[in-house]
């Protein structure tokens, strides 16, 4: 037991190895009589108690290779080297350095165990507020990308009621995932919600077509589409009447006038029902 009572400073230190279990009898002994005594805010705990536990529960552990070891030990090495290749020799012999004694190896040893510690809850917090952060983070991606969508298929439910509207279902074609729904306005233009698509790159846009039947396919608009594969686009108004088929292709440029490219997604328009 420390001789004189813990600082809150000295505490909030500690606060890392106190939640991991990591501390000798004696610190953990004095973390806790602190904390029973002690007035102050110590939300250092709750906060580290939190990561640890859903780190213990989510991040997987994995052994790290044999390799990994000689690698440190042959940098060290190398360091050590590099270091006593620059050094100049001394002028005259050191004086000889007394073995010390029992007390002073055992202080030497809480010292370098402490440090090793204080290393080890270093690199703990690091991987921890990395894991938090890209987590929440992707959550946080996850959730834009979903309103997005949402938003874009609540623009299409609201079109597709109008009087004189007609609905299609994107479905994707062969060798695609694309999908979504579209409703087609009194005025031909089309509102489209569409999701797994992939990303576009460089000039590929990815064009509309209303195809009529027995008619040549009209261009109707192109979009980009990002990294998120979610689109809300609204075409051109045309001469859309039911039974037409509404497609997407990817197409390497923007302007076409024929498709070009694969077809990745297509339905056909339908009125509502009477």
């Amino acid at each position: 037991m420390n001789e004189r009572p813990m600082s809150h400073e000295q505490a909030i230190d500690l606060a890392a190895g106190f939640v991991l279990g990591a501390l000798d009898p004696a610190d953990e002994a004095a973390v806790r009589e602190h904390l029973l005594t002690c007035s102050l805010s110590h939300d250092e705990f709750a906060d580290l108690g939190g990561v640890v536990g859903y780190l213990a529960e989510t991040v997987e552990q994995v052994e790290p290779p044999p390799a990994l070891r000689d690698r440190i030990m042959a940098a060290a090495a190398a360091d050590l080297a590099s270091r006593g290749a620059g050094a100049q020799p001394a002028a005259a012999p050191s004086p000889a350095i007394p073995f010390p004694s029992a007390g002073e190896r055992a202080e030497r040893t809480a010292r370098a165990r402490t440090s090793r510690l204080g290393w080890a809850m270093r690199i703990a917090a690091v991987v921890a507020i990395v894991v938090l952060g890209g987590w929440n983070l992707l959550l946080q991606g996850q959730l834009s990308n979903s309103q997005a969508f949402d938003r874009a298929v609540a623009a299409v439910i609201d079109v597709g009621a109008r009087p004189g509207s007609q609905t299609v279902v994107l479905a994707a074609q062969p060798g695609s995932t694309a999908n979504g729904i579209g409703a087609v306005a009194p005025d031909g233009s089309v509102v489209m919600a569409m999701r797994d698509l992939p990303a576009t790159a460089g000039t590929q846009v990815y064009e509309a077509w209303v195809i009529v039947p027995e008619a040549a396919p009209v261009a109707v608009g192109g979009f980009t589409v990002g990294s998120n594969g979610t689109a809300a686009f609204t075409t051109k108004p045309v001469a859309t009447p039911p039974g037409s088929t509404i497609a997407l292709t990817l197409e390497p440029t923007p302007g076409s006038t024929a498709p070009l490219g694969p077809i990745v997604a297509a339905g056909v328009s339908a009125a509502p029902k009477t």
